[in-house]
């Protein structure tokens, strides 16, 4: 077993050969027939999607090139840092205003001329996508700008209170239970949205989900980590990331040796934000090393542990979004009817 870790956990952070990179996570586009098909389709129509959210027309959906010179940032050195990329706090000069952004950067390792190209048309594709998404707690894309490296960097606007995760480490004693609730129904209305328009998430994580001035969400990255993992499959598996990771996705039945991130698979790993949301614990806390989680994966370990004290609807929901058997996970508008019951329920008593 243990040799069996050790030869995937080194699959996963070596470099894919060209042409066979797994496919972990998926968008569904107006794309050419040459790209993989949508996986998990919901039986729904495009038009049925949440009101706060729509797609623009084509005309619309452009992604504007910033100018180089029209972006200044305020410090030397990134501001954060991550698996997929370096973010830079900026101002954006927009002639007579000005606006903070965030400009993230993607990290590569060394690549040549031609792998450079090919990631920058890939990333024109999936900016695209990105630019055409519209919802209140999808994060916006203003534009993309060159010239920070050899790739294209994204301008999106500044969230003061950083990520999911150094949110709640500051937030932990004032969030009420309310609070925790409404945030995460925003997160799974968000999520919604992406999945009412066919677009797989495939990166959920505590650090994929920002944070507002008014403590509203933003999904972040679910356009970056695609391109990512196509270069490099170690992207998938980046510090931390592991744990939010269905189990197929990790160890994937004989006859399926390439498994795609699905609807179902982003419902996993919101099932991993309701933990840390609610619970203020992130799937697997007890386990320190990627392959210790990798490990616990194998064997179907359930992302918690006896040291916390879970509501007991609060955990019979959570262990539905960590089944094994991923149909048997509820669809997105499933947690979102709970968390508005659960809502309800703690909005009544309070």
């Amino acid at each position: 077993m243990l040799e069996r870790l050790q030869q995937l956990f080194h699959d996963l952070v070596s470099r894919a050969p060209s042409g066979q990179a797994p496919c972990i996570q998926h968008y569904a586009e107006d794309s050419p027939a040459s790209q993989t098909p949508s996986v998990d389709t919901p039986n729904r129509t495009s038009d049925d999607h949440v009101s706060s959210g729509h797609l623009p027309t084509e005309a619309s959906s452009s992604v504007p090139c910033i100018k180089l010179g029209d972006i200044n940032r305020q410090t030397s050195y990134p501001t954060a840092s991550g698996g997929l990329g370096d973010v830079y706090k900026c101002t954006w000069n927009r002639g007579e205003s000005s606006d903070e952004v965030a400009v993230k950067y993607p990290r590569f390792p060394s690549l040549s001329d031609s792998d450079i190209f090919i990631i920058n048309k890939n990333f024109d594709r999936e900016t695209r996508i990105w630019a055409k998404l519209k919802h209140q707690y999808v994060l916006p894309l203003h534009g993309t700008v060159e010239q920070f490296g050899p790739f294209r960097a994204f301008v999106s606007p500044w969230m003061p209170n950083g990520t999911l995760e150094s949110y709640l480490e500051h937030a932990h004693e004032t969030l009420s239970m309310i609070d925790r609730l409404r945030l995460l129904k925003q997160i799974a209305e968000g999520l919604q949205y992406l999945h009412d328009h066919n677009v797989i998430h495939g990166d959920l994580t505590n650090g994929n989900v920002l944070v507002a001035a008014d403590g509203s969400p933003r999904l972040a990255d679910f356009g970056i980590s695609n391109i990512m993992v196509q270069s490099n499959p170690a992207f998938s598996y980046h510090t931390g990331a592991v744990r939010w990771v269905a189990p197929e996705l990790v160890d994937p039945p004989e006859d399926q040796p390439i498994q795609c991130a699905t609807k179902s698979t982003d419902i996993y790993a919101l099932g991993g934000i309701m933990l840390q949301v609610l619970h203020g614990k992130q799937p697997y806390w007890w386990l320190k090393s990627a392959i210790h989680v990798i490990s616990a994966k194998f064997k179907r370990t359930e992302p918690i542990d006896s040291s916390v004290e879970i509501e007991p609807n609060h955990l019979d929901f959570m262990r539905r979004c960590w089944s094994t058997e991923s149909e048997l996970r509820p669809s997105v508008e499933e947690v979102i009817n709970y968390l508005q019951e659960a809502l309800s329920n703690e909005t009544s008593s309070a």
